[in-house]
């Protein structure tokens, strides 16, 4: 049975509780109220609690008799809808970076979809179960192994906070396996394709956004929401923090030098126009524009290559199963011109280090996906053959 003592050396003005666990473990430990009556609440609730053990179902139950012993408010379970949604509302941007809330909003959208009805539940039902049944939806909806991990990943992020406010024992995202992502990879276009591009591009600013992604290898939302702010003429330079980066571990802005033909082009364009001084974006009509959807900018890119007669066969087809959502991945989009940007560095033999920078990365395993190793060792073996003619 549960029983007060007081501190005999009289170091403490708090009463302390001794009870047993289920285990016949006994614990002793300070009840933190200086009144008797009170200090007995909080023991008994500790001693029942203990008693309880095991019991799932009144985990909360437990956990708010003991609060309300200690004068603290009841902890308040949500359901996992109000949750979810709660978790995307307090998380809006700049908690998260805009592409990262975007891309979990879609995540948790889709698995409360899912859930249709069981959503309304409380939050502690939810089980892993129910989340690897949801992933498994996705690769039957024709989704990527990587796109199932992106949507995983969403739902570890949120219910990691419920965890660490009580909500939940263990957060059940983490005990679902991820795919291994044997992802379709963009191809690095060659530089007589790029001329092909640039020759077919069908205005000045189309013509500045390719010219932009081979010299400067960033992404195309990154180039189309460039800013005039952003560039440093005198000292050839453009400072941006990509929106790719990990909200999780700040860094200095990127400083970028600006390739001298690329830096020539920004002179002419800014001269042309005088009133484009007066924009803030380097490209005005196109920083409008979204960057998916039929009439964004990544699928105007890719009817462009079909203009330029590049052929863009894919390297993963869409699922064939009935309202499949996933996507044909092509040989070839704009980020091909961010595999360029490396690709020729690493043939021009640019140190690694030095390319990483510059593409603003941190590991080189992520790097070395953006070189075009084989073609990197193949014309360096090529050079190695003897010319016929002397120079």
């Amino acid at each position: 049975m549960a029983s007060l003592h007081k501190d005999p050396r009289g170091r403490s003005p708090f009463y302390y509780g001794a009870y047993r666990l289920a285990d016949g473990t006994r614990r002793f430990r300070s009840t933190r109220m200086k009144r008797k009556s009170e200090a007995w609440k909080v023991c008994m609730a500790w001693e029942e609690a203990a008693r309880e053990a095991g019991a799932t179902d009144r985990d909360i139950e437990i956990l708010n008799q003991m609060r309300l012993a200690r004068g603290k408010k009841p902890v308040v379970v949500p359901t996992i809808r109000e949750y979810f949604l709660g978790w995307l509302e307090a998380n809006k941007p700049p908690q998260l970076s805009p592409s990262t809330h975007t891309r979990y909003t879609s995540s948790i959208r889709k698995f409360l979809s899912f859930l249709g009805g069981d959503a309304d539940a409380d939050l502690q039902a939810l089980s892993a179960e129910r989340i690897e049944a949801f992933i498994v939806h996705e690769a039957e909806e024709g989704l990527a192994p990587k796109s199932q991990n992106l949507d995983l990943k969403a739902l570890r992020a949120a219910l990691g906070k419920a965890f660490k406010r009580g909500y939940i024992k263990i957060n059940v995202a983490n005990t679902v396996d991820t795919k291994p992502a044997h992802s379709a990879s963009k191809k690095a276009f060659s530089l007589d394709q790029v001329r092909r591009l640039l020759d077919g591009a069908p205005d000045d600013e189309w013509f500045g956004l390719i010219y932009a992604g081979y010299f400067t290898g960033l992404r195309l939302g990154d180039i189309s929401r460039l800013k005039w702010a952003q560039i440093d003429m005198e000292r050839k330079n453009i400072t941006i923090s990509p929106d790719k980066r990990s909200e999780k571990r700040p860094r200095p802005l990127l400083e970028l030098p600006i390739h001298r033909d690329f830096l020539f082009w920004l002179k002419g364009w800014r001269a042309d126009v005088k009133s484009r001084s007066h924009q803030p974006f380097v490209f005005p009509a196109l920083s409008q524009k979204s960057l998916n959807g039929h009439s964004g900018l990544s699928d105007t890119f890719i009817r462009q290559m079909d203009t330029a007669g590049i052929p863009n066969p894919p390297l993963r087809k869409k699922s064939s199963a009935e309202n499949g959502r996933g996507r044909d991945v092509k040989t070839f989009g704009f980020h091909s011109l961010r595999k360029s940007f490396n690709t020729q560095l690493a043939l021009a033999k640019v140190r690694e280090e030095v390319r990483m920078k510059l593409a603003d990365h941190t590991s080189p395993e992520v790097h070395r996906l953006y070189t075009e190793p084989e073609w990197v060792e193949l014309s360096a073996e090529l050079s190695k053959l003897p010319g016929l003619f002397k120079d």
